[in-house]
Order: structure tokens, then C-alpha cells, then sequence
């Protein structure tokens, strides 16, 4: 096999091993029958998700770490048994404090496979398309909430919950076990044929060198990138947390048909990963952002006050294509900003913008929304002005990344 064979062979398996974790986007489907088994209230079993995400923030890093030591395809191997066993025992439990420790473990598990051992792997693998590869392997992870909420219900209704978990549990891991023998790990400075790596940038007559996340996070372009990216998640999660409450006050739909929405809203997700990745690789990653927030920004205001199906489908798949398009982007700008060699552990530590906009956005909502009487209104404002605020944070990185590039008078060789 080639070696440019062997970079999409692993792209794909990397792809449907995320697809098998992105259970975790689908989440909610086992709060209701939780609650309903054991007892406890919504409040109590909501937390299990909030373990989950920030679990698998902190494996991101881990794992990211870990890469420097073993090889991804054994990581994601690791991954996909933490995650099934998770699962797998969450459907034997009898107490709160171990529903939280196994909802943990599985999402321990998601985040080493998904991002920590596949994202810096693949784009390592596809330094020609780092744009195009993120958004595909993003994809794969949020399809997994399309393909497998259905399933777990349909599980939940004809085994029950326990089983349902139990079979889930076995069959993720076999499957990512599997895939995991698919994925090979990328050389150093990996090269496809017939193409060339860019120029590199220079600051004076000094190279400007990867960066560990030390020195990641002594940069200015850091805390820029990092405010960028929860300024994305942020306005997205503020409409995704509760796209089907938003269609039910807004066009008074039932659950049920409101659900519709929902399912548009993961597809213009999965399309935003997809197409605004391989658009950044031809036209700038800088473009696609200011793209972006220009985008969400109009659909939020337009949403503030639409009361047509129409628009408000529209506005709200719009909203899901741009925060699709912000993950897809997060991989690709960090190994642009701070060099691959470091990726892994760089790209987790910036994954945080994800965990933060996952518990902020849906709470921020919320709360505006109770404050006005159930109208979502005033939430969508709010979310439009930081998608303007993210407009500034683009051009504030973008003056950051010019002034690296430009050489210093007191650094210029005069030699020449």
C-alpha cells in the first residue's frame, strides 16, 4: 500500500470511529428513560452529559499528549473499550455517583478517539487539505447523533434502557476495535506527492517554529484564536441547545413535528464541516471566518423576528452551517498558527472553546428567555452581537499574523 494510499485509508477509518463515538451528540436520549427508571430527577441526570462533554475535552489533551509515546490507531483502540465499557455499565448501576462515573469514563473515552488521537493524525496526514480533512472527520463524529439517536430509542422501547446500553456499550467497541486497525500513523513532515509545502513565514531573519502549548499559550494570537472560537460555538450553541423549543414558541409546532427542524439543523451542521473545511483551503482560513460570523450574524436577527416556516428554517440551518464550519476550522487554524509537530496537545487545549460554548450557551438562553416571558428574541440578539464581536476577534487575528510575518527593522540582515 502507498503512502498516499495508506492517508485516506486512515482518514476513513478515522472517520467511522468518530462516527461510532459521535453517540455522544445523542445524548439526550437517554436522559428521559434514566429519570423515568431510576427515579431521579431531570436536573440530576442532565449532569451525566455535562460529564460526558467535559471529560472529553480533558481526554483531548491527554490523548494529544500521549501521541508523543503511542501510536493513534492504539489510542483509538483505548478510546473505543473506555467508551463501551462506560456505556455498557451505565445500564447496571443503582446510584447517582456511578451514573456519573461511568457517564464519564465513556466520554473519556469519546474524547481520545474523538478529537485526541484522530484530528492531529489526519491533518498531519493531509497537510495539502487540513481544511477539507477536518471537516470530514467532524462530520463523521456529528453524523453519529443522526444515525444512532433513532436506534438507541428503538433499543430503549423494544429492550429497555438497561439492555439498550449493554448492547450499544459491546458494539461500539467492537466497531472502533475494528477500525481502529485502519489508521496508520503519519511521518514526520509528511509530504503527499507532487506537492510542495508553502514557503514558511518568517519574523525578522528568525523562522517562525512550531510551538508546544507553552509557548502556545504565551502568544497574544492564542487568547485571540481561543475567544474567536467560543464566540462561534457560543452563538451556535445559544440556538442548537434548544432548536426545538425555539420552532415550537416561534410556529407553535408539536414536539413531534418540530423534530423536523432539528434533523434540518444537523444536516446543515454536517454540510457546514464538510464544505466550509474545503473552502479554506482555497480561499483563506481568515475569508471562510469572516464568511462565518457574517452569516450567523444575519440569520440571528432575521430569526429574532421571523414567524414564517420558511425563515425560520432557514435561519436556523444557517446557524447550524456555521457552527459546523467554526469546528471544522478549529484544527486547521491551530497547525496553521502553531505548527503541526505540537497539534495534538494544542488542538485539545483549544477543543475547551467546545466544552465551554456546550455548558455557557444553552444556560445563557435559557435564561433570557425566562426572563421574557419563554421568547427566544432577545437571546438571538445577544447571540448576534457576538458573532459581530467574533468579526472583530478575526481582525484582530489577522493584524496578529501580519505583524509575525513582517520583519523587524533591528532584524533585517543587511549582509545581503
Amino acid at each position: 500500500m502507498t503512502r498516499d494510499s495508506q492517508r485516506w485509508w486512515t482518514l476513513a477509518g478515522c472517520v467511522l470511529a468518530s462516527f461510532c463515538v459521535g453517540f455522544g451528540y445523542a445524548w439526550s436520549v437517554l436522559l428521559k428513560p434514566m429519570a423515568t427508571d431510576f427515579g431521579w430527577s431531570a436536573a440530576d441526570v442532565s449532569l451525566t452529559f455535562t460529564a460526558l462533554m467535559t471529560m472529553g475535552a480533558v481526554a483531548a489533551i491527554v490523548a494529544g499528549k500521549l501521541q508523543q509515546y503511542v501510536r493513534p490507531r492504539t489510542l483509538i483502540l483505548l478510546g473505543g473499550a473506555l467508551f463501551g465499557i462506560g456505556m455498557a455499565f451505565l445500564g447496571s448501576v443503582q446510584s447517582l455517583a456511578a451514573v456519573y462515573g461511568f457517564a464519564a469514563l465513556a466520554g473519556f473515552g469519546m474524547g481520545v478517539v474523538y478529537p485526541g488521537a484522530t484530528m492531529s493524525n489526519v491533518i498531519r496526514f493531509f497537510p495539502d487539505r487540513r481544511g477539507m480533512a477536518s471537516g470530514v472527520l467532524a462530520a463523521g463524529y456529528g453524523m453519529g447523533a443522526v444515525v444512532w439517536a433513532p436506534f438507541a430509542v428503538f433499543l430503549i422501547d423494544h429492550y429497555g434502557l438497561a439492555w439498550a446500553l449493554r448492547v450499544m456499550g459491546v458494539a461500539f467497541f467492537c466497531a472502533v476495535a475494528a477500525l481502529s486497525r485502519m489508521v496508520r500513523t503519519a511521518p514526520a513532515d509528511y509530504a503527499p506527492p507532487g506537492w510542495s509545502p508553502p514557503i514558511p513565514q518568517v519574523s525578522g531573519s528568525r523562522v517562525v517554529a512550531d510551538r508546544d502549548w507553552k509557548g502556545m499559550m504565551r502568544t497574544p494570537d492564542f487568547l485571540v484564536l481561543a475567544l474567536l472560537f467560543v464566540a462561534g460555538t457560543l452563538s451556535g450553541m445559544m440556538v442548537i441547545g434548544h432548536a426545538s423549543p425555539i420552532a415550537q414558541e416561534i410556529l407553535g409546532l408539536t414536539p413531534e413535528s418540530a423534530g423536523a427542524i432539528v434533523s434540518l439543523l444537523a444536516i446543515g451542521m454536517v454540510v457546514g464541516k464538510v464544505g466550509w473545511g474545503a473552502v479554506s483551503d482555497r480561499i483563506g482560513r481568515t475569508a471562510v471566518f469572516v464568511a462565518l460570523f457574517a452569516i450567523a450574524a444575519v440569520a440571528l436577527v432575521v430569526l429574532a423576528s421571523a414567524s414564517s416556516y420558511v425563515a425560520v428554517v432557514a435561519c436556523v440551518a444557517a446557524v447550524g452551517l456555521c457552527y459546523g464550519g467554526f469546528l471544522a476550522l478549529m484544527g486547521p487554524v491551530t497547525a496553521d498558527a502553531f505548527g503541526p509537530t505540537y497539534l495534538g496537545v494544542n488542538f485539545g487545549i483549544m477543543f475547551f472553546a467546545v466544552a465551554i460554548s456546550s455548558f455557557l450557551g444553552p444556560r445563557l438562553a435559557a435564561m433570557v428567555a425566562d426572563a421574557n416571558g419563554g421568547s427566544f428574541s432577545k437571546a438571538f440578539l445577544i447571540a448576534a452581537a457576538i458573532s459581530i464581536a467574533g468579526l472583530v476577534l478575526v481582525g484582530a487575528h489577522a493584524l496578529l499574523r501580519r505583524r509575525a510575518a513582517r520583519p523587524r527593522p533591528d532584524q533585517v540582515d543587511e549582509s545581503i
